[in-house]
Order: structure tokens, then C-alpha cells, then sequence
């Protein structure tokens, strides 16, 4: 059979639904985890956000201590069909779980050629998920890196990303659905009695920004805002379909 012959309608190609929300630490993203259909695989590592969702229903987690552990994971849920959804939390922390395995333990310093097994293996770990999220959504949360170079903060507009090893960061970002960054808003409000008090609200940027890389795919007709305040997954779905 030829490669030609097995051509099929584009609509029956097989999306995936990849999601990479990122941010800094206390924006909300393990909150909007929380928001992804049920059942929901939750893999915890490095960072420990879960207290923020424990009490949410239709999520089970495994707390991950090795890479090798999150990519046996990976490959048993390209065959699994029991979870909806599947989060890693924090995707970012790998950098510093690999490196504390295999240069801080074993005594060694970190080289270029560290840097470069770095890269390959977290590329890995985006393809094996990139493969998860044909038949779950999957969510990859990062924390915020700024890319200004030193000395010329003032010169250049900030380049604001998912903070993983620049190599990988290629991986993440073109093979990304959906990637929105996380912030917090500060608004002053007045009270039914007129005094002010400050509010504080989670947001999601959505829109093309000049600081933050965000990312949906859509239909190029369907208006999308700038922000969304307290993001769910259905919340934004909803904009993404242009309902």
C-alpha cells in the first residue's frame, strides 16, 4: 500500500489538544488544572502546588521522582484510555530533577555536553506527551522566564516564555494547541458601604502580546480577547470554538 493511498480528510487526521499554561508561582495554574475534564491524572513534580486542589474531585496523582518514572508514565497512557486529562506540574521542574540526578549527586560539574542530554531527554518528554494529548488533554505547566539580555533590560522589550532549556523550548512551544500565560490582577473595587479595597483576580492572556508568548489554534475569524478573569478549561474552550 502506498503512503499516497492512506491519505485521509484533514478532519480525521487526529488534533491533539496539548496545553501549556505558565506563568509565575501563585498565578493559578495548578487552579486551572483543577478545571480540566474528569478524570484527571495528576503527576506532581518537583514542585508540590497539589494543597491547592486537594479537595477536588475525580483526580488522582502520582508523585514523580525521576524522569525515567515520568516517561514510563507517558508511554503507558499512549495505550491507557481510563483519565480524560493528564497534568504535569511542573513541566519546568525536570530541568532541575535531571540536573540534581545526574550532576549534583554523582559529584560531576555541568558542561555543555550535560546541556545537550538535558535538551535531548527533555525533548523526549515532550514528544511521548505530544503523542498522550492525540487522545488525552494534556497539560504541561511551566514557570515564567524573561530572555532580556543583561545589561540591556532597558533597550529591548522583554521576551517573557515557559522556562525549560532553549533547545526544548522549540519542542514545546511549536508542538503546543494551546499556550496561555497566567498572571494576577490587582483592581480596586467599592463596597456597597463605599469604602475601596483591593481585589485580586486570577487572569489568562490569551490575544497576541507584545511580552508574553501565548498561542491558540483556532478558526482565524473567531475574535479572541486580550484576557480571560478566572480561566477554566471550558471558559476558554468556549472562546476557541467562538461560542
Amino acid at each position: 500500500m502506498s503512503y499516497l493511498s492512506q491519505a485521509v480528510d484533514i478532519s480525521d487526521l487526529g488534533q491533539r489538544n496539548l496545553w501549556v499554561p505558565w506563568g509565575k508561582s501563585g498565578t493559578g495554574k495548578t487552579n486551572f488544572l483543577s478545571t480540566l475534564p474528569k478524570p484527571m491524572l495528576y503527576l506532581c513534580i518537583g514542585d508540590d502546588g497539589s494543597n491547592t486542589i486537594a479537595n477536588t474531585d475525580g483526580i488522582k496523582a502520582i508523585r514523580v521522582e525521576t524522569l525515567e518514572q515520568l516517561k514510563e508514565i507517558g508511554k503507558e497512557l499512549i495505550k491507557d484510555r481510563k483519565f480524560k486529562s493528564v497534568a504535569v506540574d511542573t513541566f519546568s521542574m525536570i530541568t532541575n530533577v535531571w540536573i540534581d540526578q545526574n550532576i549534583i549527586q554523582k559529584k560531576k560539574k555541568m558542561t555543555q555536553q550535560a546541556w545537550g542530554d538535558l535538551k535531548v531527554e527533555t525533548e523526549e518528554l515532550i514528544k511521548i506527551f505530544h503523542q498522550v494529548a492525540s487522545t488525552h488533554i494534556v497539560a504541561l505547566t511551566c514557570h515564567e522566564s524573561n530572555d532580556t539580555i543583561e545589561g540591556m533590560e532597558d533597550e529591548i522589550i522583554p521576551d517573557f516564555r515557559p522556562n525549560t532549556t532553549k533547545g526544548a523550548r522549540t519542542y514545546l512551544e511549536g508542538m503546543a494547541n494551546y499556550g496561555i500565560h497566567m498572571a494576577k490582577m490587582k483592581k480596586t473595587v467599592v463596597g456597597k458601604n463605599g469604602e475601596e479595597k483591593e481585589v485580586v483576580r486570577y487572569i489568562a492572556h490569551l490575544g497576541a502580546n507584545s511580552y508574553y508568548w501565548t498561542k491558540l489554534q483556532t478558526d482565524p475569524s473567531i475574535k479572541i480577547p486580550a484576557i480571560v478573569v478566572n480561566p477554566t478549561y471550558d471558559k476558554i474552550m468556549s472562546i476557541v470554538k467562538g461560542e
